[in-house]
């Protein structure tokens, strides 16, 4: 039950962050998970099954509040689907040793750019506004592969002049639905012996339910909470969690 309740704050922890910056929830879990000695395919496999409720309801919120470009959906959610089916599949086939250096090099320089963002104000244009159905498509090729939809997503939108109300909502909205897709490609992987990322399941078991307990009660304010939280001191402390992981993982 220690464990239970560890995972229950940090999802509770991550959603609230998510929910307030379109990010943090992904890369939080799987940084936790990782360093606990869980596989990539599988910390990634059950991060985004923890995410199914939790990005929902988030979701939910922030068709409430009335948070979605429709248009935006459009454009990224199809594409951010496909690319995380595509990045899922490549996780699966990864070696040990490779991985672990994609998603270091992946941590330390996402997690620069976010700690930038948060001193600095700004969103840097990761990819070209114009392009935004290759923003979803990148996106869910990074979420495939153990990374995390909002930073890429959040941050390109945000970088292409959406207003911050828009840019998190939409991009809460179209990740449940690449999710949906990661998860299931998981599944049919695991089925199909097309699977390399660790089999012991009940192992995660507890985890995964902490992180949607805790998730959960936070994801149902993400709607107003992107309207009110301190967004820069957040920024910040998702950005240097990230580094820390990727210095960690680096040496250890």
């Amino acid at each position: 039950m220690n464990e239970f309740w560890t995972f229950a704050s940090i999802g509770f922890v991550a959603q609230l962050i998510d929910s307030s910056l379109g990010m943090g929830f992904g890369i939080i879990s799987n940084s936790v998970l990782l360093t606990q000695g869980v596989p990539p395919a599988l910390a990634s496999a059950c991060v985004n099954a923890a995410k199914l409720p939790t990005t929902g309801a988030a979701a939910l919120s922030h068709i409430f509040h009335k948070n979605i470009d429709k248009r935006l959906v459009w454009h990224i959610a199809g594409l951010g689907a496909v690319g995380g089916a595509i990045g899922a599949l490549v996780l699966t086939s990864l070696s040990g040793n490779f991985l672990k250096t994609l998603i270091t090099v992946y941590m330390l320089f996402l997690g620069s750019i976010i700690v930038w963002r948060g001193l600095t104000g700004v969103a840097p244009k990761i990819l070209p506004s114009l392009y935004t159905r290759t923003i979803g498509f990148v996106g869910g090729i990074i979420e495939g592969i153990g990374g995390s939809w909002g930073p890429v997503v959040t941050t390109s939108l945000l970088g292409a002049g959406t207003e911050s109300r828009y840019a998190i909502g939409t991009s809460n909205f179209s990740e449940f639905i690449v999710s949906i897709s990661v998860f299931l490609t998981f599944v049919i992987a695991y089925w199909i012996g097309h699977w390399d990322g660790g089999a012991d399941w009940a192992s995660v078991a507890i985890p995964v339910l902490g992180l949607v307990a805790g998730g959960l009660p936070a994801a149902m304010f993400g709607g107003y909470l992107s309207k009110i939280a301190p967004s820069r001191p957040l920024t910040i402390a998702v950005g240097g969690l990230a580094v820390g992981i990727g210095l960690f993982r680096a040496f250890a």
